[in-house]
């Protein structure tokens, strides 16, 4: 079996209503800037990673954030199982999501090549829905660990990709040439 096999493609994730209404949402928040996780303190560097970033949280006083935490918490653990059951794989818990973020990207944002799986944070899983698709560029794009036989993930708004976070997975999302990309990650430990 090849590797680009346990990278699933889950579409319509979201009724188009919640869809339309979460992205409404998504644009009265205040971003940050995307940081990257290293050996050192977590620190921006617009040279690897060019992207705002909010996390999401079910601990704020704000009701609408904890609706639109536990939603996607809900989404993201079912199809989790879904991608469980699709593999056949059985030593899998799939219940230690953490970090549920929205990332941002304007014109000429992107991630540079990378894996998820670092020694501070141990992810097992990867998982990005994708939210819309009225931008140019901002290509999810996956490699083999050798860096040969590039391949990129269709956008389709409403489109979860999910895949292991280890070394064999390496990804990148293209610069952005117009408009404004809008996803949701997550990873479980």
């Amino acid at each position: 079996m090849e590797i680009k096999n346990f990278i699933k493609i889950y579409d319509d994730v979201l009724d188009y209503k919640t869809l339309s209404n979460l992205l409404r949402y998504i644009n009265t928040l205040n971003f940050e800037e995307g940081r990257i996780v290293g050996a050192d303190d977590q620190l921006v560097n617009h040279n690897i990673r060019k992207t705002q970033v909010y996390l999401l949280n079910n601990l704020k006083n704000s009701l609408t954030e904890v609706h639109w935490h536990n939603l996607l918490h809900f989404c993201i653990l079912n199809l989790l199982r879904k991608y469980q059951n699709d593999n056949n794989i059985i030593d899998f818990d799939c219940s230690k999501i953490t970090d549920i973020s929205i990332l941002k990207y304007q014109n000429e944002g992107f991630y540079t090549w990378h894996t998820d799986h670092c020694v501070q944070f141990p992810r097992t899983m990867s998982c990005v829905l994708l939210l819309n698709n009225d931008y140019e560029g901002g290509n999810l794009c996956f490699r083999n660990p050798d860096g040969s036989g590039e391949w990129e993930v269709e956008v389709k708004p409403n489109r979860m990709i999910i895949w292991p976070s280890n070394f064999l997975y390496p990804h990148t999302v293209k610069p952005v040439t117009k408009g404004t990309r809008y996803s949701i990650v997550s990873w479980i430990l």
